[in-house]
């Protein structure tokens, strides 16, 4: 059962999660109708229909991507006020632990790493298709963004930044070629690619490495001005519009990985849902420490909160970069999703155990 302090502690956190949740999904939709702008103009009166219904199904997907993060910033500027009221002294010096202290705010991590959780089991799933078809209906401008493909009578993984339906054209492809051990047989990097017919594609500025049958480099790194590659890969195949696997619920994802063994995106996304869930607690390891825990940091409002967010950034970062060396194949899927959690998992129960208590 909750004390009084518990419940002190939950009035001021509750109302700042959700003021960093609106402020934070805001600024993420106003940049988004920005970019989205010159779309919305063309659309004349359905702009606003469009636009509301568009946001009310990209609403829960926003959530979902930032619901440590807004945890963490909450939580940060709660303990802010309460140490720049001296409060938290004013707690330990009537005999309560730091440990005590945040008892209840690890507690409501844990709901909230559950309602984390429904929101993409339950509630995106629901509005995926609706909002995919909206997405390409009214802003797909006959681009397409961060394509995988498996050429699977090629033993080929190719991986494409944009690709312009109405061109042909693409642009910042990467191409993974496996032996039948599944090493790696040559990897081609090139800025721009455009169809030829018969199977065919031409691809410019490309920068091609080979390896041996036991996986090796061989050298030298070749740069080619210009390189005909053949794949069974054609531009209907890319044209086609699928549903975005990171929409799909548990189990739906765990099908399509089953369905799609050679597709390593989807198995990296498989796994990092699991490791998302230790996410919350992660990055309230690495957080708090740093806004209550060390003397020096405590005295400099805007540094604490600067290294909260930035901490945000960098595990962001790594996770992002770990997603797109799984996606390609470049490391195995588990490592690319629970490496993030690995790294930073320690260094935040370090930074804990070194508190001030």
């Amino acid at each position: 059962m909750f004390s009084r302090l518990d419940s002190y502690i939950l009035k001021a956190f509750i109302p700042t999660f959700f003021m960093c949740l609106l402020i934070i999904s805001g600024i993420y939709i106003i940049v988004d109708l920005l970019q989205k702008l010159g779309e919305f103009i063309e659309m004349g009166g359905e702009a606003l229909s469009t636009g509301l219904r568009y946001y009310v199904y990209l609403f829960p997907v926003i959530i979902f991507q930032f619901f440590p993060a807004i945890t963490l910033i909450a939580v940060c500027l709660v303990l802010v006020r309460l140490s720049k009221n001296r409060e938290i002294l004013a707690m330990q010096v009537a005999g309560i632990s730091l440990y005590r202290i945040l008892l209840p705010i690890f507690i409501v991590t844990v709901f909230m790493s559950f309602a984390s959780f429904g929101d993409q089991e339950w509630i995106i799933p629901r509005f995926a298709e609706r909002l995919e078809t909206l997405r390409q209906a009214s802003f797909g401008d006959n681009i397409q963004k961060n394509l995988l493909l498996d050429d699977k009578e090629n033993n080929t993984l190719v991986r494409i930044w944009k690709y312009n339906n109405k061109t042909q054209n693409m642009q910042s492809v990467f191409i993974l070629a496996r032996y039948e051990n599944r090493k790696k047989k040559f990897t081609i990097s090139a800025d721009e690619g455009r169809w030829l017919g018969n199977n065919t594609w031409l691809l410019t500025k490309v920068i091609k490495h080979t390896y041996n049958e036991q996986g090796k480099w061989i050298a030298p790194m070749q740069q080619i001005d210009s390189l005909e590659f053949q794949s069974t890969i054609t531009p209907m195949d890319l044209g086609e519009i699928k549903l975005d696997p990171s929409l799909l619920n548990f189990t739906q994802l765990k099908e399509l990985c089953k369905s799609e063994p050679d597709n390593p995106r989807n198995s990296v996304l498989f796994h990092s849902r699991i490791a998302y869930t230790l996410t919350h607690f992660v990055l309230l390891l690495l957080g708090i420490p740093i806004v209550v825990g060390f003397e020096r940091l405590s005295r400099n409002l805007f540094l604490r909160v600067g290294l909260c967010v930035l901490i945000c950034g960098i595990f962001y970062a790594l996770s992002f970069i770990c997603s797109n060396l799984g996606n390609t194949g470049l490391i195995h899927p588990i490592l690319a999703a629970w490496l993030p959690i690995v790294i930073f998992g320690p260094v935040g129960l370090l930074f804990f155990d070194m508190m001030n208590m």
